[in-house]
């Protein structure tokens, strides 16, 4: 049996469409389908069921995915045991989106320059569903916002950077609104990194309305920057560069509890070099920015 075939199932169940495995893969649609015919014929199963919109498991699909899962991560990692000298196969890091830019040019780098057969992939997430996934073992590391509990012992965690709190304003105002009546654009408090600042925004939305609440800080940033509104965010690395006439106006909140970002890792995890590879990194972009400061 192919494991790559398995691969493609495991995408297609992921993302409960063949084209969007198809995207993912880098295949077509057509050779996608294929691949599930062929499995189904050497397992004598159906494993999909098609409708309008979706593709789903059948219950028999549903008792291999974990079998499926083993294989195809066993057959993946056999290349880090071919070379001696040189790491290789795939490794998955999940990350926020103000570290995309922050955290992962430097992470790329260093794999680029001392692992480049590894095969690097970056999802995109918010901190809670990252998490999740590191936990399911969809990824292999996460950076995202320190998680507002005690992890589990089988999860590791490793400081990046602290971000300070900031009240942003923009810098010119739409003139529907007076100076200082401005409507405050909230940083999702149901998640990690804006519960942080509910404290402060319980007293301050007493006086003014809310425009809208989301969690993206960089949405929220560039919103701001229009004149919609006023906004408690991070100060994160990318929102100075990109921001840096609101940042020097903005007024720091010392009230508010920094947001960490760290890395997360599973501690038992069979991808030892890699991990190191990119806990090293993450270190070293810590020591970076204490610097800075």
């Amino acid at each position: 049996m192919d494991t790559r075939f398995l691969e493609s199932l495991l995408a297609v169940v992921e993302t409960g469409s063949i084209a969007a495995a198809a995207r993912q893969q880098g295949l077509t649609a057509a050779a996608i389908s294929q691949r599930i015919k062929v499995l189904e014929t050497e397992l004598n199963c159906a494993l999909l069921v098609r409708s309008a919109k979706r593709v789903k498991p059948t219950a028999a699909c549903q008792r291999l995915l974990p079998a499926a899962s083993a294989l195809v991560r066993d057959a993946n990692r056999l290349s880090l045991e071919v070379s001696e000298h040189r790491l290789s196969g795939p490794y998955r890091i999940g990350s926020i989106s103000t570290a995309l830019l922050d955290v992962l040019p430097s992470v790329v780098r260093e794999f680029r320059a001392k692992a480049p057969d590894v095969q690097l992939t970056v999802r995109p997430g918010s901190s809670q569903s990252l998490y999740e996934d590191l936990l399911s073992e969809t990824v292999d590391a996460v950076i995202c916002v320190q998680p507002p509990f005690a992890l589990p012992k089988g999860i590791q965690s490793f400081q990046i950077v602290e971000e300070p709190f900031l009240h942003i304003r923009p810098v010119t105002h739409l003139r529907t609104f007076e100076n200082g009546d401005l409507p405050w654009i909230i940083y999702d408090r149901s998640s990690w990194g804006g519960r942080l600042a509910s404290p402060y925004l319980d007293h301050a939305l007493a006086q003014m309305p809310v425009l809208c609440e989301l969690d993206s800080p960089e949405t929220i940033a560039a919103m701001v920057q229009e004149g919609l509104g006023q906004a408690a965010i991070p100060r994160w690395a990318g929102l100075e560069v990109q921001y840096s006439d609101m940042c020097t106006s903005a007024t720091p909140i010392p009230s508010i509890v920094h947001r960490s970002i760290v890395l997360l890792q599973r501690s038992m995890s069979s991808l030892v070099e890699m991990d190191l590879l990119l806990k090293n990194t993450a270190l070293e972009i810590s020591c970076k920015v204490k610097k800075r400061q």
